[in-house]
């Protein structure tokens, strides 16, 4: 029994060190960053990217983020607003986390192997293990991705690492295409991709050039490079998202449904893909199910907009108008820049036989973004119902 209760407090400590040991590795990041540039460094510590919940403070140009729940800190986050750094920089900073564990694992090896108080050594012990722990995990290249608080996804260090050496050739190219898309240069990303990719057929190119196309709702193209790159590289849940938004968009929504299927099958708490997922269920006015993935998503993150929005329609077309309004408004709370919640406010109003109000909700979503999928053929549907 003693020998029992050892061993319970033994995986005890150690997993409070698991925790501890995370906060080296994050620094090692931030002060590589700090050496490197002279921009702002944050760091995450129980979230991968979380601004908002949590204690936060600055040293210096380092922002430091801490969740509340200690338990939630075996994971974390280095982030640097630096956006046009060196290859080697980047590649610096990157190796700079898995060192700083290897870095704390020497340093608890030496104190274990030194004439010191049990405690200390059992300490130094449970941190060695830890360390250890941590820099196999971020050195191994994992191509599992990471999703971020953001819905972005990252990779671990030695997965972003492999890839920034696969893409050393190109890195110059891929840093401009990351500054033109930003700005939303669209024609000129689209050009440098082509000019790029016929030379260098980089799969992290391959993957700028596919947003670029997404961008300028080019779909036919980007489900060419998706089947290019499905051909070299097993997708990522975010990007077989992508890939079904593609064929969603050409009304191709049996496709679409298969590829968010997949999306999900390797993430269900994707909740793009299962918003996604339930609007294409909408257009196919199968709501009931569309609801289900909806709710999900809302289950998720409970700050996401289009999620109520899209349920607020499913709602209104089986009748439940009333909880509908509820989800589109609770939507423009989240949101009140969102074209497709003025898109479906209108079709609340024009259900119910409210059309002037109808053609002035889908005119303040054409303003908002005139490329909000049907709205053109509502305002058409709307001027002839008035002129009739």
């Amino acid at each position: 029994m003693d020998f029992l209760v050892v061993i319970i407090c033994v995986f005890f400590l150690l997993g409070v060190t698991r925790v501890l040991t995370t906060i080296p590795h994050e620094l090692g990041h931030a002060i590589a960053g700090l050496l490197l540039t002279k921009e702002e460094i944050a760091i995450y510590i129980g979230s991968y990217g979380d601004p908002e919940e949590g204690l936060h403070f600055m040293l210096g140009r380092l922002k430091i983020h801490f969740k509340y729940n200690p338990v939630l800190w075996d994971h974390g986050l280095c982030v640097t607003e630096a956006t046009q750094l060196s290859f080697i920089r980047t590649y610096i900073i990157v190796l700079a986390g898995p060192l700083a564990s290897l870095l704390l694992a020497i340093v608890c090896l030496y104190i274990f192997n030194l004439d010191v108080h049990g405690a200390i050594r059992l300490a130094a012990l449970l941190f060695l293990v830890s360390s250890v722990i941590d820099f196999i995990q971020n050195i191994v290249p994992n191509e599992q991705p990471i999703l971020l608080h953001d819905g972005s996804i990252t990779y671990n260090d030695g997965q972003a690492l492999r890839q920034l050496r696969k893409s050393r050739d190109v890195y110059k190219e891929f840093l401009i295409l990351r500054e033109y898309f930003d700005q939303e240069e669209i024609e000129k990303g689209i050009s440098l991709f082509e000019s790029t990719y016929s030379k260098h057929p980089d799969i992290n190119i391959l993957r700028w050039g596919i947003a670029f196309y997404l961008k300028k709702e080019s779909y036919e193209r980007a489900i060419e490079l998706f089947q290019e790159l499905k051909e070299k590289y097993e997708l990522n849940t975010d990007e077989y998202c992508n890939y079904g938004l593609a064929h969603s968009r050409l009304g191709e929504h049996q496709k679409a449904l298969e590829l968010y299927d997949e999306s999900l099958k390797l993430d269900p708490s994707t909740f793009y893909s299962l918003n996604n997922r339930g609007y294409t269920l909408n257009l196919l006015h199968r709501y009931e199910e569309a609801i289900i993935d909806f709710d999900k998503a809302i289950e998720i993150n409970p700050e996401f907009a289009y999620a109520y929005n899209n349920r607020g329609l499913s709602k209104i077309k089986l009748g439940r108008a009333d909880e509908g309004l509820y989800d589109i408004e609770k939507s423009m709370e989240l949101d009140d820049q969102n074209s497709y919640a003025y898109k479906n406010l209108g079709i609340y109003h024009k259900d119910k036989g409210e059309i002037e109000e109808a053609m002035k909700l889908f005119l303040k979503a054409k303003n908002l973004d005139p490329e909000t999928d049907g709205l053109i053929e509502l305002i058409t549907e709307t001027e002839n119902e008035i002129n009739s």
